[in-house]
């Protein structure tokens, strides 16, 4: 028996029709959105505030049927300016520093010490229970580490800090009487050198430079580091030092010559470079309790290198309160002589601070450090 069409029963299709209309819907959104994305490219405006839209009917712009009228050019008068490049002249520099100073007796401890809040805290206490008066703890390495969390904005960007509780180890110190300095390298600096390359001292041959020892220095005319530098002493100061020893204060020596990273007016000059840099944290500290002094280099001072290595002991007699200088029981006397040889005020005993590895018999002023 056969069935006809109208005899078969369909079951009614209630979503067909519905779903239909929403594709539909969806696919003409789709493809609406996609060609007025393409359309309105041309009237996007890209400037230094970022992207805008200017569309025809806004009035802005080309595309709104009329041409702006151009801004006037600016009109400008010549004035007549000459510029003259002098070298600073440090003879009559005079910072006073050696004033109001007492003999030393004191010990050098280094970063390694300082950031290790067990080993720092046997230090404060060796230096309570003995009969010293005075403690320098190194608060940058020529790594480029620093022994604080610094404020500064480069420490920050180029995460040179560190955790250390220092403000609890000096103000126990203080307590204690003891007179308590910061030794910062000044341009040896591994960390900001490999983090911040433009800033690095570089060969004339080629190639970053670094020292026998595989030291990077930086380059001691960047106006980046002398303001770094500058502003780490003035924050070691606010902290509670009573000193800030400016180490690697220093133009290294090499035959290939060097190559600079800024764009130099005269004669590449070290006793500009180091000098100038020393008088900027001498000018900066100038007026407080604070003393500025360097830690020189022995064999700049020993081969009178000093207009090579910018190490001039008369500026820096000048410039520092007290010159520190790593040297032996043998050679103490020696050192002392030439250093002191340009020395024009105060007490040899009290400025010059020789750094050595037991207490000399014939000084009274004098850093031990192993």
């Amino acid at each position: 028996m056969s069935y006809r069409p109208k005899d078969i029963y369909r079951g009614r299709r209630k979503f067909r029709v519905p779903l239909t209309i929403l594709l539909f819907v969806l696919a003409f959104l789709l493809v609406g959105g996609v060609t007025m994305f393409f359309v309105l490219q041309r009237f996007m405006v890209y400037d230094a505030n970022g992207a805008t839209l200017q569309l025809p009917f806004s009035g802005r712009g080309e595309a709104a049927g009329s041409q702006a009228e151009p801004a006037p050019s600016p009109t400008y008068e010549p004035v007549p300016v000459q510029v003259v490049w002098e070298d600073p002249d440090f003879d009559d520099v005079d910072m006073d520093g050696w004033k109001s100073l007492e003999p030393v007796r004191g010990w050098f401890y280094p970063l390694s010490t300082v950031t290790n809040a067990t080993d720092l805290a046997s230090a404060v206490s060796f230096i309570e229970q003995n009969n010293y008066n005075f403690v320098i703890f190194e608060m940058k390495s020529r790594s480029g580490q620093l022994g604080w969390a610094s404020a500064n904005s480069v420490a920050i960007d180029y995460s040179t800090g560190t955790q250390t509780d220092i403000a609890s180890a000096i103000a126990t110190l203080h307590d204690d009487g003891k007179t308590v300095a910061a030794q910062i390298s000044c341009f040896a600096d591994g960390l900001m050198v490999q983090r911040n390359w433009t800033c690095a001292l570089q060969r004339a041959t080629g190639g970053l430079y670094q020292d026998s020892s595989g030291n990077y220095w930086v380059d001691p005319y960047n106006h980046t580091i002398r303001s770094y530098l500058e502003g780490l002493a003035l924050e070691l100061a606010d902290m509670g030092f009573d000193e800030i020893i400016l180490a690697d204060l220093y133009h290294p020596v090499s035959e290939d010559g060097f190559s600079y990273s800024v764009q130099l007016q005269t004669a590449p000059d070290p006793v500009v470079a180091v000098c100038q840099m020393g008088r900027r944290v001498a000018e900066a500290l100038a007026g407080s309790d604070v003393k500025v002094s360097a830690r020189i280099d022995t064999a700049s001072l020993r081969n009178d290198l000093g207009s090579q290595t910018g190490q001039d002991i008369g500026i820096f007699w000048r410039l520092f309160s007290r010159l520190y200088c790593a040297t032996g029981t043998d050679s103490l006397a020696s050192d002392r002589e030439l250093a002191v040889a340009e020395m024009e005020h105060g007490d040899e005993e009290e400025r010059f601070v020789p750094i050595l590895g037991i207490a000399p018999e014939n000084s009274d002023s004098y850093i031990l450090s192993y």
